[in-house]
């Protein structure tokens, strides 16, 4: 492929982008000089440039309404890492274990509770107090690495999704399911109803691909698709709770989340019995 020379509306679209590094891709537009190549011819230019340096602006999709977006991410090795200039190492190691918690959470619901949450501050024994995990949790997502859904639930980020996507795929590859139509990681979407089905659509991916269909079947056992059985936190979309689906089976999946379930209710009973024990003093 041709690529055209790096030019100064090059520089300047990447100077604007820095502060950001995530943004829409009406955004992008606007800030790219029209006169100049196609918006396409545009960035592969950029990228072919930041290549050297192990970045590149890549485009995604919002999980929620399927807006296109751009953000800037790096390319090589462990973005969370990278992290360390703008979080304390204890602070990287909690979000770490967020990130486990809500891509093994039960069901693929893909999100986890503030209570869950915080609980994990004390498990992990950091130095870290409830007051404090709060307002690191709502940094966390002032700087948009989680999402946080109306019921208090915190789920992944686009953000998150774009700029760690090696981490998670290679952390947590038989946890996360790729979208059939576009094949970008799905954490908010709908699923087949038949448990050995690995059929999943993010919402506007599936109203694009049934829209041009006479009868909604999954592609890939045909069985009548329906939509209201969703994967990811209920909270954050209107279809409410989740249904159950069709001869579910224990897999290895669920099996996990229970096992951290079973955690936090031994938590929990431990911290019953230490308060009984000072009752007793």
């Amino acid at each position: 492929m041709l690529i055209n020379e790096y030019t100064d509306a090059h520089r300047l679209f990447l100077q604007a982008s820095l502060s950001e590094r995530f943004f829409t891709e009406e955004t992008a537009i606007e800030i790219y000089l029209q006169d100049q190549e196609t918006f396409t011819e545009f960035m592969t230019t950029l990228n072919a440039k930041l290549n050297s340096i192990d970045l590149e602006f890549r485009k995604s999709h919002n999980e929620e309404d399927g807006s296109a977006v751009w953000a800037l991410v790096n390319t090589n090795g462990d973005e969370i890492a990278k992290m360390a200039t703008e979080y304390t190492p204890i602070e990287i190691s909690f979000f770490r274990r967020l990130i486990e918690l809500i891509v093994t959470a039960d069901d693929e619901s893909f999100s986890v509770s503030s209570i869950t949450a915080l609980k994990e501050v004390v498990k992990l024994k950091t130095s870290i107090s409830k007051s404090n995990g709060e307002i690191l949790l709502q940094r966390f997502v002032d700087d948009k690495w989680l999402s946080r859904s109306r019921g208090g639930r915190y789920s992944l980020s686009l953000r998150s999704i774009l700029e760690l996507q090696y981490y998670l795929k290679k952390e947590f590859e038989d946890y996360l399911s790729e979208c059939i139509l576009c094949y970008d990681i799905v954490t908010k979407g709908q699923r087949c109803e038949m448990a050995q089905c690995k059929a999943r659509f993010h919402h506007h991916c599936a109203r694009r691909y049934f829209d041009s269909k006479n009868n909604k079947k999954c592609p890939n056992c045909e069985i009548v698709w329906d939509s209201s059985n969703v994967i990811g936190d209920c909270d954050s979309i209107d279809s409410g709770s989740r249904p159950k689906r069709s001869n579910n089976q224990t897999t290895k999946k669920n099996t996990r989340s229970q096992k951290l379930e079973v955690d936090y209710d031994q938590m929990d009973q431990d911290d019953d019995d230490d308060q009984m024990e000072q009752n007793d003093e």
